[in-house]
């Protein structure tokens, strides 16, 4: 049986993280939370998947790259945050 690949573990919990601290941020309401969760796993899961790697001389573990994840992750939850308010 195959298990889950480090790399997609790693930018869910990210992600996770990313989104708690974005609903800290922006988040008016509870229920917003599952949007803000959902929204930061997604953009460091996104930057897994396709493979993006701007700054090679930096490690990836499991073949994800910490800043651009942390960079489209955080450019996803703004922007969900902004059509959020509008």
């Amino acid at each position: 049986m195959a298990g889950l690949a480090a790399g997609a573990f790693l930018g869910g919990l990210l992600g996770l993280v990313y989104g708690a601290l974005a609903h800290i941020l922006w988040g008016r309401h509870w229920l917003h939370l599952p949007l803000f969760l959902i929204g930061g796993a997604a953009g460091c899961l996104l930057v897994w998947a396709t493979g993006v790697q701007l700054l090679k001389q930096l490690p990836a573990p499991g073949g994800l790259a910490i800043p651009e994840a942390t960079v489209v992750a955080w450019l996803l939850l703004a922007g969900i945050a902004a059509i959020r308010r509008a």
